[in-house]
């Protein structure tokens, strides 16, 4: 799915839009919640890349021992930590709710030390970083 938005979004942005995938091939057996990565990456283009007109996204999928580390980072706007915090907590007005989703779905499938980190600040870009267990009984990927 991640492959099929990029494709998109590269037809619209052109060379506007610099996008780098890398992932380790020790981890490429590793089962992902489905809409975990997606939202994701469709937040780095639209709010952060977007607003810019141009810009860098890089997929990072790399081998942690008895984890996979899926870091995506963007070179975008960047946002506000507090209210990011606010949209995790779900005390955020607005429509921010795919992060919260995301993390969510992280927490209740992998146990609450698996949610999302981010790392932002306004004018810098952002860094989400998902860390995966590599071997998770009922984990569904459609």
């Amino acid at each position: 799915m991640v492959d099929i938005y990029l494709d998109l979004e590269r037809a619209r942005f052109g060379d506007r839009i610099a996008v780098t995938l890398r992932v380790a091939p020790e981890v490429l057996s590793v089962k992902v919640p489905s809409l975990v990565l997606q939202p994701i990456v469709e937040n780095a283009i639209r709010h952060g890349i977007e607003p810019t007109a141009a810009g860098s996204l890089e997929i990072d999928v790399t081998d942690a021992d008895s984890e996979a580390w899926i870091c995506v980072e963007d070179d975008g706007v960047g946002a506000n930590p507090a209210r990011v915090r606010r949209v995790l907590a779900g005390t955020s007005d607005g429509d921010a709710v795919g992060l919260r989703n995301v993390d969510e779905r992280l927490r209740a499938t992998f146990g609450d030390d698996h949610g999302l980190l981010i790392e932002t600040a306004d004018g810098a870009g952002t860094k989400v970083t998902i860390r995966v267990p590599k071997f998770h009984v009922g984990v569904h990927t459609s």
